[in-house]
């Protein structure tokens, strides 16, 4: 019998910067999923970019109040910054997933994207 394949990840995509000198474009997006949420990244244009998805506690500083400066070129780049309180809060286990949506339609007037990743099957 095949194997089913489990249902996408899907990610909000809270950043995607226009073209322009590294680290331009930026793509920034966040798989809310408590302390296991996924930050995905992609920088440079597509034939060329570089990136992939990183599990939130690393994302964070090593007191998880703060972003990891590792992730702050990326983060300036993309004015993501106002995130980072709601990171926090994810890897406490809070359920802000509709908190960040709220977010970032205050500051873009419309909903976050939402990208589909695949899992591989088990």
């Amino acid at each position: 019998m095949p194997k089913k394949q489990p249902a996408p990840l899907r990610f909000l995509v809270v950043a995607r910067t226009p073209p322009g000198p590294y680290p331009h474009p930026v793509e920034i997006a966040v798989y809310p999923a408590g302390a296991d949420s996924l930050v995905s990244f992609s920088i440079g244009p597509h034939v060329v970019n570089a990136g992939g998805q990183v599990p939130l506690a690393r994302v964070l500083d090593d007191a998880g109040t703060g972003l990891n400066p590792v992730f702050a070129e990326e983060f300036d780049a993309a004015d993501l910054h106002w995130l980072v309180p709601y990171l926090v809060r994810l890897k406490a286990g809070d359920d802000v997933a509709d908190d960040i949506v709220t977010a970032y339609r205050a500051r873009h007037r419309t909903a976050p994207e939402t990208m589909p990743v695949g899992r591989a099957a088990s």
